[in-house]
């Protein structure tokens, strides 16, 4: 499956949530489909549409202990969390996601994107 961009999202892998928040915390706090946030059966995002709201959303990771970023040859490229801009792909490489521009797709690299999920209306 793949996920549809809209606007500024926030990737993350369910795997990596479940990894480091506990194996029942994506089901009861980040399963829920809704306006603003969707998920496949690998990747869940959220969004925002502005870069104050991308900040905060950034820091509550962060605070849940994930690594946004690392450098690799010197350059940034997100770790545990990946933005994508609408349109546009992520705005640093990112290692675990495939975007199609295109269609305005996401999803995890080593899988196919099949259907699409997205804002639930």
């Amino acid at each position: 499956m793949a996920i549809k961009m809209e606007c500024i999202n926030v990737i993350v892998p369910i795997e990596s949530i479940r990894q480091r928040l506990g194996e029942d915390a994506f089901d009861e706090r980040f399963a829920a489909m809704t306006d603003w946030c969707w998920h496949d059966e690998h990747l869940y995002r959220e969004g925002c549409m502005n870069e104050f709201d991308l900040a905060d959303m950034l820091a509550e990771w962060k605070t849940r202990g994930f690594e946004l970023y690392e450098e690799i040859d010197g350059k940034k490229q997100w770790k545990d969390v990946c933005v994508v801009n609408s349109g546009f792909g992520p705005s640093y490489p990112c290692a675990w996601i495939e975007y199609d521009r295109k269609l305005n797709i996401a999803w995890l690299k080593g899988t196919v994107s099949g259907p699409v999920v997205g804002r639930v209306n």
